[in-house]
């Protein structure tokens, strides 16, 4: 089977936000930050950086509502949103991506969740690593120091360019799991493989893919990216967005972050 160019992405939306959102009924991907529904903001740093137009949102909590969102979305910047409920979406972010399985075929799709900022020069940076067929790529950061939440990033052993683990509480790690992905179908496969074993988790799947060699990485270092789960990373999500309106980049000037802040990320 050749290799196709991505021209799809499948954006994840179906979890709780509790962290977030705790005592509020507006769910996750509604969350704003600069004026934008994170939700928005995930497909313009996709359309933007790889031209991506044809989006497939996977819901569960809120379903409706979420799904009214992006049908907003479509209107405003004209792309495609297929919006699909993934009935067993508790279980864990794998099933809620299995949910995608028929509405991808056979073409490379880019996956991500609908809670990840990230600069779209990172999509950019991803049409250059399209994976084999059976296989997928995932965008890792080597800049550990520079992660916001070093204690609840997923975590990456690397070998070769190749994920050789993924896990939140590795020891030993190379890089942090941006939660941006190029996939073949053949991410469906460790899914399965996980899910036989009862593991519902998007890693549980990529350590499958990653026994058989088929589990890649592009290195994305020195690029924003953010995963906005908690009130003090959307603090961080705002003020790096008043960063890119007003400079036209995420990224501040280099300087020596406070003792004991977590904003070193640059």
């Amino acid at each position: 089977m050749p290799i196709t160019e991505p021209d799809r992405a499948v954006i994840l939306a179906a979890g709780l936000g509790s962290r977030l959102t705790s005592g509020s009924d507006t769910p996750k991907p509604l969350v704003q930050v600069g004026g934008r529904t994170l939700a928005e903001h995930t497909v313009l740093a996709l359309r933007d950086g790889a031209g991506i137009t044809n989006f497939v949102v996977i819901t569960g909590h809120k379903a409706d509502t979420i799904s009214a969102h992006f049908d907003l979305i479509t209107r405003r910047h004209n792309v495609t949103i297929d919006a699909v409920t993934a009935t067993d979406w508790e279980q864990g972010n794998g099933t809620s991506a299995l949910a995608a399985r028929e509405y991808v075929g056979s073409a490379t799709f880019f996956l991500t969740m609908t809670d990840h900022m990230f600069d779209p020069e990172i999509a950019e940076i991803m049409t250059r690593h399209v994976p084999e067929p059976g296989e997928m790529c995932l965008a890792v950061d080597r800049d550990k120091e520079g992660v916001f939440d070093i204690d609840d990033v997923t975590r990456v052993r690397l070998e070769e360019g190749q994920i050789r683990e993924i896990g939140k509480n590795l020891e030993t790690w190379d890089a942090a799991d941006t939660g941006i992905m190029l996939c073949t179908p053949g991410l469906f496969e460790g899914l399965e493989l996980a899910a036989a074993n009862n593991l519902h988790g998007l890693s549980d799947g990529l350590r499958h893919l990653a026994a058989r060699g088929r589990a890649k990485t592009a290195d994305v270092t020195g690029k924003f990216w953010l995963d906005v789960d908690t009130p003090e990373s959307l603090e961080e999500a705002e003020s790096r967005e008043k960063i890119r309106l007003s400079k036209g980049t995420y990224r501040p000037a280099r300087e020596p972050a406070p003792l004991g802040s977590p904003y070193g990320k640059s």
